[in-house]
């Protein structure tokens, strides 16, 4: 007789096996990568202002083109993971953001340099939110936030190693020498993905037509050598050929997503106001262009540890971990203003806010892939990212008009921390919608209560 064996079954209530710990640790290098390619231009941002002497407010655009090309991938090509793979997508996105980060040296002008950033951050947009969609469909239910929160240190780790790295770089070489750095990286990264990454064996065995790579991987997954083409593949999900955006809205999910959507969009305006513009306004106040760098790195650097200690909580207590992480980030955010003029209390303080914003920012992160189902996953995270990417649009924009605009550091700093309650409310009336959609995925929080 042959086996008969549930794909979602033995992966959500298994054990988190060297197999699926090997997924994720190529999806963590991938996003070391990724982390520093999203903030190469932030950490270039102080030497590009002095040598080509344009304004702050003129350079916000600058800031925002990758943040905007971002979401124009996340809308089309994280989406079409639903249809072409995850592994195809994330491949296309590496050689994407590489080339385009590679050729930065090229630009001679804001314009050209903006063209280039949008098109880098296209790549960005495909390839992150597909990676955590990946991660999760390879994660047991009880382990998904620290798999999802471990992506996320990797990827602060590279945003903070690349600001340290930036502020070693750049006084000896320039500011182009970071943009070699950024394009070279993924598209190596890109070479070893191609025989190491693993497609999801969920996505393979919705669509049909691959048992023998279903059950090569189901192999690896269960270390049962006996299962073979005879054996019976579950996924106890609909089969559908088209994962619309539109779904997102349907069988009760309307809120869920718009309160998601609405998170996002308001924590992701603090957020890159603060990656974006730390660098700067440290070196404004000051600072030595190294210096300046170093101290916007400790913010993805805080992000790195809390992503860790977030995601590990949100598993055990849910979206209330997440709202909670936010509110309490809103003093220390407003706190790096007053704070500037030392620079070992600056340092901490920026810390402690990354700590809280980037950790927090793990928990909706990562929320926007637990809470679709498989074949709406990559679109619903890629949706919700991508709509997220008109906050970190405006965030660096904003910001740029209110340094021009001769506001004060304190207020300037006060404003930033705005978002991150508005989020917090969000994520409440978030978890509230959710309660209502019958088919809700389940989370390891409900199961503990």
């Amino acid at each position: 007789m042959a086996k008969i064996i549930d794909v979602g079954e033995t992966i959500e209530k298994g054990p988190f096996g060297a197999f699926q710990k090997s997924v994720i640790a190529w999806l963590c290098l991938l996003m070391v990568v990724e982390g520093f390619d999203m903030q190469v231009m932030a950490y270039a941002a102080p030497a590009v202002l002095k040598e080509w002497n344009v304004s702050r407010a003129a350079f916000g655009p600058v800031l925002s083109a990758s943040l905007f090309g971002y979401m124009v991938g996340a809308f089309v090509l994280a989406a079409a993971a639903d249809r072409l793979g995850r592994k195809t997508v994330i491949l296309i996105g590496l050689a994407i953001f590489g080339a385009f980060t590679l050729a930065g040296p090229l630009a001679t002008s804001i314009e050209g340099l903006m063209a280039l950033r949008f098109l880098a951050g296209v790549g960005l947009g495909a390839a992150v939110p597909t990676g955590v969609a990946l991660s999760v469909e390879y994660t047991p239910l009880r382990s998904r936030g620290v798999a999802v929160g471990l992506m996320y240190t990797t990827y602060n780790i590279g945003a903070a190693g690349g600001g340290f790295l930036a502020g070693w770089l750049i006084p000896l070489f320039g500011w182009r020498s970071t943009f070699i750095l950024g394009g070279v990286a993924p598209l190596l990264i890109g070479l070893l993905l191609i025989f190491g990454l693993t497609e999801s064996v969920r996505f393979l065995a919705l669509r049909g037509g691959r048992q023998s790579t279903v059950v090569a991987i189901l192999r690896k997954l269960t270390g049962d050598a006996s299962l073979d083409e005879s054996t019976e593949v579950l996924v106890h999900e609909e089969v559908r050929h088209a994962a619309s955006p539109t779904r997102l809205f349907k069988d009760g999910r309307a809120g869920m997503t718009v309160f998601l959507w609405l998170a996002i969009v308001s924590s992701f305006m603090g957020h890159h106001f603060l990656t974006n513009w730390l660098p700067t306004l440290m070196s404004d106040a000051g600072y030595p262009v190294g210096h300046a760098v170093v101290i916007g790195a400790l913010f993805s650097l805080g992000g790195a540890v809390g992503s860790i200690v977030i995601g590990r909580a949100m598993d055990r207590r849910g979206f209330p971990i997440v709202a909670l992480t936010f509110l309490v980030s809103c003093p220390f955010v407003a706190l790096i203003g007053v704070a500037v003029a030392i620079e070992p209390l600056v340092a901490a303080v920026v810390f402690l806010a990354g700590f809280l914003v980037l950790g927090g920012q793990l928990g909706l992160n990562a929320s926007s892939a637990m809470i679709y189902p498989t074949l709406l996953r990559s679109t619903g995270a890629g949706w919700a990212l991508g709509i997220g990417r008109i906050g970190s649009i405006m965030g660096p924009i904003i910001g740029g008009v209110l340094i021009t605009s001769g506001i004060s550091r304190p207020a300037l700093f006060l404003v930033a921390a705005v978002p991150m309650a508005v989020c917090a409310l969000c994520i409440v009336l978030l978890r509230q919608a959710r309660s209502k959609v019958p088919d809700a995925p389940a989370l390891a929080a409900d199961t503990a209560r």
